[in-house]
């Protein structure tokens, strides 16, 4: 028998050291059940199959670019990790993707549904384009074939406009979120109206503009925008939040431009765009410093504790919220139960139930009170009150009414 005694804390970290150094990452495709997005913006959900379910959490700085629902098949990589107060072992989720065709379907729909309950696809309040916008902003990729059917249309029918180009990812993790980034850049530029898109292809090619944060950027854009995502028969959230729906790229430039003037002069700004280039080369320097510093060991610990932290806040929260409302509901039947209380020690509750009050000369009369012939009295009932003069008085025992007469 082992001497060593481990308190519960010890024996816990332990096992937790087991898990994450042991097993560490791992990818597992299930299906989501009990999801719950907690106030925090931290995520909850169980992950199971037909024989076996393991706890689940997604942080609050995790990307997710879909809405989890019930019953939805999902991949999600992370790393296990235990839950020291409730001694349960769960994933530690970092990334998380429908599982198929039709779970990407399903989250269509679902973002779908939120989005339109919100007030994102009114026609209330999309705006007017601008008839002669002097400048243009267009996101998209700076690679694919739409930054050239743009730039383009806009030199051949407009060439006096100047053009702001954001490069963004259009595809693949990280691609919402630099679109997202892309559109918020552009409010501090001096664009009249923006384009925002890329060319065809499959669903999960498009399913950066199926995301909540792409649909929340143009629904807060100050600018209007048009949204040119793939071909004509391509529907995607980003064409019913924006402020027009441009079937193709080439078709959003001519609807940001008015007619052609041949005459005008071609404009180029190749002094910007070396600057935007730039830019790109150093914020992709930055996030590889970064990504390195993140794939250190004490990078890794540091942030377990804090989502340990974070999810015993959560907790703390949730056992707060369950003991008001339990206070609230006691301190609801005793008032109740106060109310029915004075409601039968009122003094005419008897009325209520067929008795009568006798009254003379506008005080009560009590069971002691004597009374003489020729006294005025009043009886009150429930429904009437009467007025009768004493003619003759007889005393009586209260024990021959309700014991009668001893032999």
């Amino acid at each position: 028998m082992n001497d060593n005694v481990l308190s519960v804390s010890e024996l816990t970290g332990v096992i937790r050291h087991l898990l994450t150094e042991g097993i560490g990452d791992v990818s597992v495709s299930g299906e989501i059940s009990n999801y719950k997005q907690h106030s925090s913006g931290h995520r909850y959900f169980s992950l199971k199959d037909d024989d076996a379910q393991i706890a689940g959490v997604m942080w609050k700085s995790r990307t997710l670019r879909f809405v989890p629902e019930d019953g939805m098949r999902v991949v999600v990589h992370g790393r296990l990790s235990v839950y020291p107060p409730q001694g349960r072992y769960q994933i530690d989720v970092t990334a998380m993707t429908p599982a198929g065709l039709g779970d990407l379907h399903l989250a269509f729909e679902a973002l779908k549904r939120k989005l339109d309950a919100k007030g994102y696809f009114a026609l209330a309040r999309k705006r007017d384009l601008p008839t002669l916008p002097h400048v243009i902003g267009v996101i998209t990729s700076k690679t694919g074939a739409a930054i050239q059917d743009v730039l383009s249309t806009i030199r051949l029918r407009f060439p006096i406009a100047t053009v702001i180009v954001r490069p963004a990812m259009v595809q693949g993790d990280g691609a919402a979120e630099d679109v997202a980034q892309a559109i918020k850049e552009m409010q501090g530029s001096k664009a009249e109206v923006l384009i925002v898109g890329r060319g065809g292809g499959s669903i999960e090619d498009l399913w950066a503009f199926n995301t909540e944060v792409v649909a929340d950027a143009i629904y807060h854009s100050e600018i209007p925008v048009i949204s040119a995502v793939g071909h004509e028969t391509d529907f995607t959230i980003a064409d019913f939040v924006a402020d027009v729906r441009a079937a193709t790229p080439t078709a959003a430039a001519m609807l940001a431009t008015p007619t052609p003037v041949a005459e005008l002069l071609r404009v180029v700004d190749e002094y910007a765009m070396r600057m935007r280039e730039a830019m790109v080369d150093t914020i992709t320097e930055l996030s590889d410093m970064t990504e390195e510093f993140l794939q250190g060991g004490r990078a890794r610990r540091l942030t377990e504790r804090i989502h340990l932290y974070m999810q015993r806040a959560d907790d703390l929260e949730q056992r707060g919220l369950t003991s008001i409302r339990h206070a609230i509901d006691l301190m609801r039947h005793r008032v109740d139960h106060a109310v029915v209380l004075c409601t039968t020690l009122h003094p005419l509750a008897p009325l209520r139930r067929g008795f009568a009050m006798i009254e003379r000369n506008g005080a009560v009369l009590n069971a002691a009170s004597p009374l003489s012939i020729d006294d005025t009295i009043t009886l009150r009932r429930a429904h009437d009150v009467s007025t009768a003069t004493i003619t003759s008085t007889t005393q009586q025992d209260i024990t021959e009414i309700t014991h009668g007469k001893e032999d």
